[in-house]
């Protein structure tokens, strides 16, 4: 199945190519497209791209132009099966195997690339990989759904418990070796034995506030949670909480609850586990506040709010972020705030907005992070501009057969919030090529950033600082006024350059 849609995603048509692999699309209005395709069995490719999950390039037409070449590569889908064991190397049922492009870093949460769950003969199977490297995890599923709550094994001494392990057999990320995959490569026969560990328990009380859907949470320090959102339960009505299976280390202990007529509640404290159950952890819901303030648009202009958010991001957990709709008349009130630390986020601003200054108490906040440890700090004050500018030019191609490519914007010193931004503020633009070597950016904050042209990106890797100051030779720098539009001459940087 082939695949003709519009760049911005408004409009598509699809077609079967024929058994030649040939197709084509008639009578097709002007416009901006991007062609992909997909069979199963296949990774989706797109035009202009040479490898699974890279953006592919656009299509430019005119009136009464035709386009040929616009040729799309289907690899065949990499795959891993194998065997989970227990530690008497026996198979292992019901455990959740999951495949990581990579290693998240601390205080980011990554995602899967595939996953699959063990059957009675304790075998897996992840299909649908691209080529790459990808690190397995087993997780072992609780047993025992149904039974007594507090179900002891009489027969064990030392409360050991299956823990997440990592090919080809270790607890630690950091220790953890990668299955390297080329294109359409089976690795099978993998086997994994899942270790054991000294578990512990975490036991306390959570008081201040009516329990009702209220939740416990340990979440480990380095924040990255592979497979799963840490270790969680539910508090009894007396506030009591039993959080079980923790391994020694240091973890924070959460309490949340929802929104709803007492609005959102969150306590947190530090415990290290360590060779003993850690006993009497106190988690107390103290009194929240309300952040507010007033959102202007510069020039005065009238805003149509729509969706607009403004959203506290909780520096620890994204869960406890409070936030609130901005009226029609630009004023705000975010309940439940707890006292914490956070960062602003203005999320669905809409086309052609962008914070250009926000203060609490007339200090500036934008960007940085807020300290409400000690309450309330003053009324909450947003600027928005509403002269984005763009930023147009043409890519000469490192070799004329390399691909159209990728063009990127990264902000210069201090961050900058991107238009439309979502819970965290973003600091680069992205833009794919056309068959021309053209390509246009716009709704851009004023400011000075650094523009790359790409043969081949890779979003997860490429957004590195030091990767982008090794290749800053090969890049643009630009300065940007309000609505002022540029126009650049980039050189293309190949595939092969730095990480790729």
């Amino acid at each position: 199945m082939v695949y003709l849609t519009r760049a911005d995603g408004s409009q598509g048509l699809s077609r079967l190519a024929g058994a030649d692999g040939k197709f084509v699309f008639e009578k097709v209005a002007r416009g901006v497209y991007r062609v992909s395709a997909e069979r199963r069995g296949f990774l989706r490719g797109e035009y202009g791209a040479r490898r699974y999950g890279q953006r592919g390039g656009l299509i430019t037409l005119t009136d009464g132009q035709e386009m040929k070449g616009a040729d799309v590569k289907l690899d065949p889908q990499s795959v891993i099966a194998g065997q989970i064991l227990d530690e008497n190397g026996e198979p292992m049922p019901s455990v959740q195997v999951m495949a990581w492009k990579r290693i998240p870093a601390a205080g980011r949460q990554g995602g899967p690339a595939g996953n699959d769950s063990t059957d009675d003969r304790g075998e897996f199977r992840i299909a649908g990989l691209g080529p790459g490297k990808y690190y397995l995890q087993a997780t072992v599923f609780r047993r025992g759904m149904g039974m007594a709550r507090n179900m002891r094994r009489v027969d064990e001494e030392t409360p050991d418990s299956y823990v997440s392990t990592y090919f080809p057999g270790t607890t630690e990320m950091g220790s953890a070796t990668p299955v390297e995959l080329g294109v359409g490569q089976e690795f099978l026969g993998l086997s994994m034995q899942v270790k054991k560990l000294r578990v512990y328990r975490v036991t306390g009380v959570v008081s201040g506030a009516e329990m009702r859907s209220v939740r416990v949470m340990a979440v480990p320090k380095s924040r990255v949670m592979m497979g799963g959102g840490g270790f969680n339960g539910g508090v009894r009505s007396d506030g009591g909480f039993e959080l079980t299976g923790l391994t020694a280390g240091t973890y924070t202990i959460m309490a949340m609850r929802g929104g709803g007529a007492g609005g959102s509640l969150s306590a947190k404290t530090q415990v290290e586990v360590g060779s003993a159950d850690v006993e009497g952890v106190q988690l107390v819901f103290g009194p929240t506040f309300a952040v507010q303030g007033t959102v202007k648009v510069e020039g005065g202009e009238k805003l149509e709010m729509g969706n607009l958010r403004l959203q506290l991001m909780n520096e620890d957990a994204s869960f406890a972020s409070p936030g609130g709709r901005v009226n029609p008349d630009g004023s705000f009130s975010i309940e439940g705030v707890a006292p914490d630390r956070y960062r602003l986020a203005a999320v669905y601003m809409g086309r052609g907005y962008y914070v250009k200054s926000s203060t609490m108490g007339g200090q500036d906040v934008r960007g940085k992070v807020i300290d409400l440890t000690a309450g309330v700090a003053g009324r909450m004050e947003l600027v928005l501009g509403n002269k984005p500018a763009s930023v147009s030019g043409t890519v000469s191609k490192a070799a004329a057969e390399s691909l159209p490519g990728m063009v990127v914007l990264v902000a210069e010193g201090a961050e900058v919030e991107a238009l439309d931004s979502g819970p965290m503020p973003v600091n680069r633009w992205e833009a794919s090529v056309d068959q021309n070597g053209a390509f246009h950016v716009d709704n851009i904050p004023p400011g000075e950033y650094r523009v790359y042209a790409f043969e081949e990106f890779d979003a997860n890797e490429g957004y590195d600082a030091e990767f982008l100051k090794k290749l800053e030779r090969s890049s643009e720098k630009v300065k940007l006024g309000e609505r002022e539009t540029k126009t650049v001459s980039l050189k293309q940087i190949p595939a092969g350059d730095g990480l790729l």
